[in-house]
């Protein structure tokens, strides 16, 4: 080959690995300062910057990273491509971008599937990426444009049922506290509540905070707590029950989720509401919002719920003062009842099902 066509390739090849490798600096600046700064539990620098690392077989199968005690080596097909000495301080933000950069340009220049990936290449390491996270932390890839619409699920309906106000919240916003205000109002004769959380992801904790508020006299309702345990804050309702202690049910599933799971345990917790379904989600923690300059989203645990009793949501759940876990809609609702507490209450999704709105009905009488 000539010398000059030979030089060329060579240049055209470091400055491919270069802008590949400009393309996620930035995002990887990011990474290694937010996630050390705001996940719940104690992380630095460096374990971020590994944990991205041993995930770049997602751009080849046959790229490998090991992580020894002072040195970072990257593999190919079996065979050793280079060692990198590990930067002296485990929060040294910029020298762990400038390894992983390195890092990332020898795999690049290893291979062509990794070459070929570049364009999605932060994206394909961060959906493994949070594996290492706790269960509610996701990553969500830049928005393609023909991505689709998000399902759309109905935020509130209100209803009579018999003597019963039965209303249901299907996402906690800014408008939940007013609706439900509202709908009692509408509805001056109802003797009882039944309140459905079946199937709700759950919203802003404080619509939560607010609703519960509506029924509860003083008290807390949630606390948050962060990696520090010694800082939590703590949100409590005023005195004053707006419908002056009418009897209340509240309907859950293994689908209620997040500030329906506050709201259903602060209720549950006060005496003041049975709680008929299955064992909730269990997604106890709040989520902040890491953007990066390439476009993805990492939806990062921050802080944890605790209910009324200091009982961490993320790995209790709200267990069912009435448990209907895989019970069919002609089981003896008299049995469940009496029956009563079940440590061992399954997860199931169950929305629309009849049976649990029957014992609530039956449990509103007594």
């Amino acid at each position: 080959m000539h010398k000059k066509t030979l030089t060329a390739l060579v240049f055209f090849s470091l400055f491919l690995t270069k802008s590949l490798w400009a393309a996620e600096e930035d995002s990887l600046r990011v990474l290694l300062t937010q996630v050390p700064a705001q996940y719940v539990q104690p992380i630095t620098s460096a374990q971020t910057a590994v944990y991205f690392l041993k995930n770049i077989g997602r751009l080849d199968k046959n790229l490998r990273v090991g992580n020894d005690n002072d040195k970072i080596s990257l593999y190919y097909r079996g065979r050793l491509v280079k060692s990198l000495y590990k930067p002296e301080s485990d929060n040294d933000v910029a020298a762990w971008v400038d390894l992983c950069g390195e890092v990332l340009d020898l795999a690049y220049q290893s291979s062509r599937e990794a070459q070929a990936n570049d364009f999605k290449a932060f994206d394909s390491i961060m959906n493994s990426f949070v594996a290492n996270l706790d269960k509610d932390s996701k990553y969500y890839p830049g928005l393609k444009e023909n991505a689709g619409r998000v399902p759309h699920h109905p935020n509130f309906g209100a209803r009579m049922e018999g003597d019963n106000l039965f209303l249901k919240i299907g996402a906690f916003n800014n408008f939940s506290k007013d609706e439900i205000v509202k709908a009692i109002g509408e509805y001056p004769k109802a003797k009882g509540l039944i309140l459905d959380l079946r199937n709700s992801p759950g919203g802003q904790l404080s619509a939560a905070v607010e609703i519960a508020d509506l029924f509860l006299d003083e008290g807390i309702v949630v606390s948050v707590q962060g990696r520090d345990e010694n800082e939590a804050t703590y949100y409590t309702s005023k005195d004053g029950d707006i419908t002056n202690g009418l009897p209340m049910v509240v309907l859950v599933d293994g689908n209620t989720a997040s500030a329906a799971e506050v709201l259903a345990a602060s209720l549950q917790e006060q005496s003041r509401a049975k709680v008929v379904g299955t064992k909730t989600f269990g997604k106890g923690t709040i989520q902040n919002l890491i953007h990066f300059p390439q476009g993805g989203v990492l939806s990062l645990s921050s802080s944890y719920f605790f209910t009324p009793s200091g009982q961490k949501l993320a790995q209790n759940a709200v267990v069912p003062d009435v448990c209907v876990y895989e019970m069919p809609d002609d089981k003896d609702i008299f049995k469940l009842i009496a029956a009563g507490k079940e440590a061992n209450c399954g997860q199931e999704p169950r929305e629309d099902r009849l049976l649990e709105e029957e014992i609530a009905a039956e449990l509103l009488k007594i």
